[in-house]
């Protein structure tokens, strides 16, 4: 991977996105999934995995696009110094009592639970690893208090309002929950997000529209069951094998939803040359048809923007990006 710093950022910020501390590989020989790793396209994971084998292409990524995922990383890290380092303060300041401070274990052993069934077991960043039909499939789970699994999230407002990722959150934890059911023993989960771009004063006026009232909101998702787990792990590994070998354009295309795309808008321009439409539509049918009620004007396709593809580390060997950079859905890197 190569690295580019377009916006002349200084070495002390440029190290810190560039920084790489993601082993990717903890299984040497062996075919593996992460637990997030599953939820992505198909085309994106062999894309991806053919990417890493052919020494000629080189992977260029500015590193303005990893600011995102830097500061999520310092929040987890964060979290984590406090729960491992300074629990037993913190907890005192927000007025648990002693006796209950006492019986919190962070990480403890299985040998230490059967010794002591008073212990309050945390778990932080722990690694599970479960092998299927010939798959290592792992994952890190961010935060587990009493068999309940919590994820931390920082994320826009935007997305919490419309939910659109929920459906992926609840797949992600139903599988740490397949990975380790002894320590995840509840059947539902948290999400805390924690809002990179939340406002008090929206807060106030777009109370009505769903805006959060506060800058942290937990989220509680029910889980699948383990079977429902285990069958949507093995369909996708089925997926993954059936696809490994596939010519690159017979790998299935990535839909809307996995592209992150907005949704393709037309436009009715009662005079072109006007730069401001007089009405925008989602079907060409009920643009054409204001059109035609108006006696005059155009319609104009405006393709919903992709996000995904600058993301993905196939994207040099994917032709279906082509498509969207050619009609401008996509913005070049």
């Amino acid at each position: 991977m190569k690295y580019t710093n377009d916006e002349d950022y200084s070495l002390s910020i440029a190290v810190w996105l560039c920084a790489e501390f993601y082993d990717h590989n903890r299984h040497p020989g062996k075919l593996h999934m992460s637990a997030t790793g599953l939820l992505k396209p198909i085309r994106q994971i062999v894309l991806a995995q053919r990417v890493a084998a052919k020494e000629d292409v080189e992977t260029v990524r500015d590193i303005k696009a990893d600011i995102p995922s830097r500061l999520g990383t310092a929040i987890h890290a964060g979290i984590e110094r406090a729960w491992i380092h300074r629990y037993k303060e913190a907890m005192t300041r927000l007025g648990y009592p002693q006796r209950v401070i006492d019986k919190v274990r962070i990480n403890p052993s299985k040998e230490a639970l059967k010794e002591n069934p008073d212990i309050i077991p945390v778990y932080i960043e722990q690694r599970f690893t479960k092998e299927l039909d010939d798959f290592i499939i792992d994952g890190e789970a961010d935060f587990i208090g009493q068999g309940v699994l919590e994820d931390f999230k920082s994320t826009g407002v935007y997305g919490y309002m419309k939910g659109n990722n929920d459906d992926a959150y609840i797949k992600q934890g139903s599988i740490y929950r397949w990975l380790n059911p002894e320590v995840i023993t509840a059947d539902f989960m948290r999400i805390q997000m924690i809002f990179t771009d939340w406002s008090k004063l929206d807060s106030i006026i777009k109370k009505k529209a769903g805006y959060p009232a506060t800058r942290i909101v937990t989220k509680k998702l029910e889980l699948m069951s383990m079977e429902e787990t285990e069958n949507y792990i093995k369909q996708r590994i089925r997926e993954i094998k059936t696809n490994m070998n596939a010519p690159e354009e017979n790998l299935p295309m990535c839909t809307p939803e996995e592209l992150w795309q907005d949704k393709t808008v037309y436009k009715f321009f009662s005079n072109p040359k006007n730069t401001r439409s007089q009405g925008n539509f989602d079907t060409y049918a009920e643009a054409h048809n204001k059109m035609m009620k108006a006696g005059k004007g155009i319609v104009k396709e405006v393709h919903g923007k992709v996000k995904r593809c600058n993301w993905c580390d196939g994207f040099e060997l994917c032709t279906q990006k082509d498509v969207y950079l050619a009609n401008g859905s996509l913005e070049p890197k």
